[in-house]
């Protein structure tokens, strides 16, 4: 069964997507002002590659929101939001 998404879910999705910009900022932190010193060149590598793989999960998530509600037409109410489109 498919679960139900409303423009709510929609929303809470794009803004986690979002997310991966203060992430970027923490990593940035910590390499610039961290009093132990920078991470090592592995441990950096292994952040970035963890923070790319949550990246790609969260657009997959957003991305199944937004496929679900474009087939189950759950726009509806939206289009006064932008006129003159219709989805």
């Amino acid at each position: 069964m498919t679960q139900k998404y409303d423009r709510f879910n929609l929303e809470a999705e794009i803004m986690s997507v979002w997310n991966t910009k203060d992430d970027l900022e923490s990593i940035t932190s910590r390499m610039m002002d961290d009093p132990d010193g920078p991470l090592t060149e592995d441990e950096l590598t292994n952040v970035l590659i963890g923070l790319s793989e949550l990246h790609d999960i969260r657009c997959k998530k957003l991305f199944k929101v937004f496929e679900t509600m474009v087939k189950e037409r759950r726009f509806t109410g939206m289009e006064e939001l932008t006129p003159g489109v219709g989805l």
